[in-house]
């Protein structure tokens, strides 16, 4: 190799560790980031309402962002891009940072880059009889979190409203001091009035746990609250990260602690005015004897294959099998002989739930989430019995077979897809 060429050589590799290093200083993502973008663009991509927030959004993405480049990308006199990028670094949105020394000639310019935790919404979430608290900011990191184990099947509302109330403030007190929290957002399971904001049936964790009215820890803390079902949290934010396309159905099935169900019609997740949409699990199925259910009623799905119906049986073989779903799915993981017997009837009826389902919303995929699935040879047993219940070539409204695809229970799903509307709407406050 002559000196020229060796030179060059060195020249490339120190102009590629220059732009590793560029990509290293923003290549953290936001999720959801293209349906914040959606707010922007009502009026069109050049309309000048929403150019402030259409400039944030692509200072979020991804690469190397500087004034020169949004002023070329949007064709707006760098004047005003310089204006418009102050307002955000003055709302504390965006910073500047210089890259890292270039062995290239003249001053680089300064990047631009949002303040990922400048924003934090706190999310409440339920696993098993647990509930979690968590501070998370517009990257999904988390940045404190309180858990509460709840194990009294008869804890009342007014107690829940007090466990949630104490966590709250304890997250209030721990959250960094520039992170401006805008809201809490609950992800529930159960029946979910969003409307009114109400935990209107806790289900099968605390029966006595009812109506429990969000609002009034709202005004107790002073912040925003909104109330989410929980498998439509996680049903939305993974549609957004896989970028479903828009003409496409997805059902959702959780299978674990309690058995629920979302459904995503051409993009828009469906809920109904009370609350109730979703609950498979309490629908009724033949068994014997009469069984009845922690929700009240009598031969509900979940009697036959619920986490908690369930404990009893599996502990008369394996008495140290822990309730908490994550537990119990490292637990079903870990143990070769399990049994597969000691599942078969409860099989045979979430096959059942899944073709009544399937005829009913003819969904082009179902995901299943909990711990059960996430076990190959149960999940793979699970679907030879719903081919075995609806084969492709009888689902006539449909017309087409339906895919089924195992997913772990997205509690980062949930966690995003929960936050997801109040970040929307304090990024358009500020950014508007």
């Amino acid at each position: 190799m002559n000196q020229q060429t060796g030179q060059q050589a060195g020249q490339q590799i120190r102009q590629r560790t220059h732009e590793l290093a560029l990509q290293e200083t923003h290549k953290q993502t936001i999720p959801m980031l293209d349906l914040y973008a959606e707010q922007f663009l009502a009026d069109g991509p050049d309309s000048i309402k929403g150019r402030r927030g259409r400039l944030f959004i692509e200072i979020c993405r991804p690469g190397r962002v500087t004034r020169k480049q949004l002023a070329a990308d949007f064709s707006i006199r760098p004047g005003t891009v310089s204006r418009l990028v102050l307002d955000l670094i003055e709302a504390g949105l965006v910073e500047e940072k210089r890259p890292p020394a270039s062995h290239q000639k003249g001053r680089p310019e300064i990047l631009l880059q949002p303040v990922i935790d400048r924003l934090g919404v706190i999310v409440f979430f339920v696993v098993s009889q647990s509930i979690h608290a968590t501070l998370v900011d517009l990257g999904g990191n988390e940045l404190c979190r309180q858990v509460r184990n709840v194990q009294a099947d008869n804890i009342t509302t007014r107690e829940v409203e007090e466990i949630i109330l104490g966590m709250a403030l304890d997250i209030q007190s721990r959250a960094p001091r520039q992170t401006e929290i805008v809201g809490l957002s609950f992800s529930l399971p159960g029946v979910v009035d969003e409307t009114r904001n109400l935990w209107v049936i806790a289900t099968s964790r605390w029966p006595q746990v009812n109506n429990l009215d969000i609002s009034v820890l709202a005004r107790q803390l002073g912040l925003k609250t909104i109330v989410n079902k929980h498998l439509n949290c996680e049903l939305r934010a993974r549609i957004a990260r896989r970028g479903e396309p828009e003409n496409t159905n997805i059902l959702s099935i959780h299978w674990g602690h309690g058995i629920g169900s979302s459904f995503s019609m051409n993009g828009t997740t469906l809920v109904s005015g009370n609350g109730g949409f979703g609950e498979i699990g309490h629908v009724p199925v033949h068994c014997q004897p009469e069984t009845r259910c922690m929700c009240g009623l009598a031969n509900c799905l979940e009697t036959q294959a619920a986490l908690w119906a369930l404990l009893p049986s599996i502990r008369a073989r394996h008495p140290r099998v822990p309730e908490d779903e994550w537990q119990f799915e490292a637990f079903l993981k870990e143990t070769e002989d399990f049994g597969m017997d000691l599942l078969d009837n409860a099989i045979g009826h979430m096959a059942r739930a899944m073709r009544t389902l399937t005829l009913l919303l003819s969904p082009n995929q179902i995901v299943l989430t909990g711990p059960f699935v996430q076990r190959t040879d149960i999940f793979e047993n699970l679907c030879r019995r719903f081919r075995d219940v609806l084969p492709s070539d009888s689902n006539v409204f449909s017309r087409q077979s339906v895919t089924v695809v195992a997913a772990r229970a997205g509690t980062e799903d949930e966690i995003v897809g929960a936050a997801y509307p109040l970040f929307a709407d304090a990024i358009a406050r500020i950014c508007n």
